[in-house]
Order: C-alpha cells, then structure tokens, then sequence
C-alpha cells in the first residue's frame, strides 16, 4: 500500500466512502487512517511482536483513537511508542492496559487517604456510637451532626481533596486565618480537624505528627450562662404565650421542666406518659446515656401536652371515623411535620423582639407589623419601622435558651427564703441531678449502688417539680 504523509488539513478532505473502509497508510511505520462508512476517523497502528529470537512474527492492529480528538502528531507520537515497545518484545496494548489498572489503583489509594474519606469515617464511627467523647461517654448524635455540617461548610472546601500526609500545619493554620477573619468558628474548626487526625492516627491511617500540633484556642469563650431574674422570666413567659405553638410551648415547657433543649423540641408521643403524668426518654435520647430518664410532669406541664394532643387530634383525625388516632411523631413538629423545629436563632430573635415589644408597649397590631413581609402596603410599613425602632432602643441583658435550666437548678438549689432572706429549703442536690439527669455526685459508693435510681427519686423528683411549677406561676402571674 502507497504511504501518505497526512496532515491535519489533508484529513479533514477525505470523504467517507459507499461501502467497506478506507485505509490510508501514513509515512510514519504502522500508521494508518481508517474511515468508515457513517464518516468515523480513526488511527490504527499495525505493529509486529517480537519472539524470543528477536524475530517480528506476531502481526497485531490496534486503534488507539479518533480524528480529530486525536490529530497526526499526537498519533505518530503514539505509534512511535507502540512500536518501540513490540520492538523490545512488549505488547503495547497489555502495556496500557496494566498503565491504567495501576493508575486507577492509585487513584483509589489517594481518595481512600484524603482528608474527606476519613473523616466521613469519622462521622460514621460518631454516629453509630463508636467514638467517645471528653466526658468519656459516646459522643451524641447532635454532636455528630454538627460536626458534619462544620467539616462540609467549612473544611472540606479547603483541604477535602488533600491526602492527609499532604497536609501541613501551615495549610490549617492558613484555613483558620480565614475563619477568623469572616468570623468563623475557629476554635470549634481546631478542635475537629484535630479531631480526623486523632481518629486517622488510631485506626491506623495516619503515622507522623498531627499537623494541628502546638495550635491552641484563638478565640475568647462565648458561652457566657446565668439564671434570669423573676422580670426576665415574667417577660419570657409572656412573649412565649404570645408567639404560640409550637416554639412558645416549648419555651415555656423547658421553662417548667428543666431539660435540655433538644430533649424536649425533639420529644416524641411514644415518649408521653400523660396518665402517669411522666416523660420518658429513652436512653439514646439523652446525654449522659446511662439509661432511660424520667421527667415528672407538673400541672401547668400537663397543660402545655394536653394542648399539643388537641392539636395533634385536630390534624390527624380520620375523615371517615371522626375519632382521633394514636398519637405518634413528634409532640412538637416543624411546619413539615416530620422533622423538629429548626431555626433556633431566627425564632430565639423573633422571641426577644416580642418580649422588647412589650417591654415599651407595643400593640398586637405593631407585633403583627413586624412579622409582616412581602409587599405591604404604605401605613404597614410605617408601623412596621416605627415598631422595629422602639424595639431596638431597648437594651435588653443577653440570654441564651439554656440560661432557662441555668435557671431552674438555681432556684432549686436558692429554695424559699423567710423574711430575712435566709434560705429555709432547699432541693436535696442529689434529687435534683436526678430530675436534670445529671450524674448523682456520690462519689466511689456509686460503683456500689446497682438500684433503680428512676423508682428511687421519681416522687421526690414529681415534688421537686410541682414546687417550681408554682413558684413559677407566681412569678409569671399564673397559667394562660
């Protein structure tokens, strides 16, 4: 067959043909343009191996790409190495092919190796149970959550695709430069990258010094917590009754109960005992994980899950029957229904907007204003600005919703006083704990105490918290 020197434009020219394939044979040795009948062009390369005596018997083809992905150059270049390789007795195809495997091996080792495969590992191993925390108890799922959202939001952007022997201490402390600028959690970022490496190091995917050694804390605490006066939680109350179900009942039941936030908004009916007059939360529910808690449930209590059940009953009741069902899911849902309340911080602002509000004497029709969005019409807006500006004249001491247990286990703890202000009761510490579901301080006896604590304190814990409930009342000016 004659050889063409082919170019690039010489290509473009040739036409498909009727029928059968056209073969052109460059100059380069072994080179060849196939063109097929639907106008395909691709670059074969026909080549000889070599046998054990050096001799070319073994006659192979192979196509190694299209025109024009592939043009002349870079197909004489490839048939240039094919046949050096079938020269050297190699067959270029097999060659490739065990380049590829090695290739996507190491691709696969460097992925499993990269800051993002471990610590989604990390993660799982969090929320399966499997990593112990600082207080030597598994970590919580909320805490897996967050730390989740943190490493996406915040980390992986950065060094998710580095492999972690790659990364230095200068590239986190680069990373936490720039948190600290936009005002980022730095700290908290510290603490879980350190926290991948801890894990990576144990199980044996990491070996050499953390890069997070020697970094300490850059940021000055912000959690500051205190008890709120009797004005504070008259204002609270009120503002709480106002802003309705479910936020404001679940304010006013933290209010009344003690417990952690997430412990009550994330409450659900299997764990309502209402003839009992009890909740009870079952132990992977709660943080210190030690078992079931109860919580005693007082009147004003009863009262704020007798409503959430009316409610319930009102939206799931079946058309046919008219009756209501069992009650199941959450006791206070989010507007979908299926998932807890969520935008703590928008409904937390929207509450201290209420309790200012008040605090200067704004009407239900200014309160209405503020909430109002979209397009308003010329008189609602004035309100609404008017409104805004007395609420931010007023200066108001901050708190945070877990300032309302701060709160209870003070005034427990404070009692009642006589009319010199000295303290004539006060709750027993260890009932207490066990209403809060804190760890009962008794120091090496408890490795010998294998008792039911819930049966052991459940009617004091039920008397501790009719108590509250009514030194709660008088302070708030009773039960709406």
């Amino acid at each position: 067959m004659a050889k063409t020197h082919l170019t690039d434009a010489a290509v473009e020219r040739y036409r498909r043909p009727h029928a059968g394939r056209t073969e052109v044979s460059d100059s380069e040795p072994g080179l060849f343009l196939w063109i097929t009948p639907n106008g395909v062009k691709s670059w074969a390369i026909i080549y000889r191996l070599a046998d054990a005596g050096g001799l070319r018997t073994q006659r192979r083809k192979s196509v190694v790409g299209r025109f024009p992905a592939m043009d002349v150059t870079a197909a004489r270049q490839k048939a240039r190495h094919y046949m050096r390789l079938a020269a050297d007795g190699v067959d270029p195809e097999m060659r490739l092919a065990q380049e590829k495997l090695e290739a996507e091996r190491a691709a696969t080792d460097q992925q499993a190796g990269t800051f993002r495969a471990v610590a989604e590992d990390y993660i799982a191993a969090m929320k399966s149970g499997q990593l112990v925390g600082g207080r030597k108890r598994a970590v919580t799922q909320t805490t897996a959550v967050a730390r989740e959202r943190l490493l996406e939001q915040r980390v992986f952007p950065t060094l998710g695709s580095c492999a972690l022997s790659d990364i230095t201490t200068p590239m986190v402390a680069r990373l936490l430069t720039q948190l600290d600028k936009s005002g980022g959690p730095v700290d908290e970022t510290l603490k879980v990258v350190r926290g991948v490496f801890k894990f990576a190091l144990s199980r044996g995917l990491f070996n050499g010094a953390l890069p997070t050694t020697g970094m300490t804390n850059r940021q000055p605490p912000k959690k500051i917590t205190r008890a709120l006066t009797d004005d504070e939680l008259r204002a609270i109350w009120q503002a709480a009754s106002e802003q309705g179900w479910p936020f404001g009942a679940v304010i006013k039941l933290l209010m009344l109960t003690g417990q952690r936030k997430n412990e009550i908004a994330g409450l659900m009916w299997e764990e309502v005992d209402l003839e009992r007059k009890l909740i009870v939360l079952p132990k992977e529910r709660v943080k210190n994980r030690k078992g079931a808690h109860e919580v005693a449930l007082s009147v004003p209590a009863i009262q704020l899950l007798e409503d959430a059940s009316a409610v319930y009953d009102a939206l799931h009741r079946p058309a046919n029957t008219g009756s209501a069902q069992r009650r199941s899911g959450l006791v206070f849902p989010s507007d979908t229904g299926a998932t807890p309340i969520s935008g703590w911080n928008k409904l937390k602002a929207a509450l201290d907007r209420r309790v200012k509000g008040n605090l200067v004497g704004l009407s239900e029709e200014d309160h209405r204003a503020i909430r109002a969005g979209g397009a308003l019409r010329a008189d609602t807006v004035a309100r609404k600005k008017a409104a805004l500006a007395q609420v931010a004249n007023v200066e108001m001491v901050p708190w945070r919703i877990h300032d309302l247990r701060h709160t209870f286990i003070t005034r427990c703890r404070d009692g009642d006083e006589n009319a010199d202000g000295e303290i004539t009761w006060s709750a027993p510490i260890e009932v207490l704990q066990a209403a809060v579901n804190h760890e009962i301080t008794v120091g090496v006896t408890k490795a010998y105490d294998h008792g039911d604590l819930q049966k052991r304190y459940r009617l004091r814990k039920r008397e501790l918290m009719d108590w509250w409930a009514l030194k709660l009342v008088r302070i708030t000016g009773g039960i709406e």
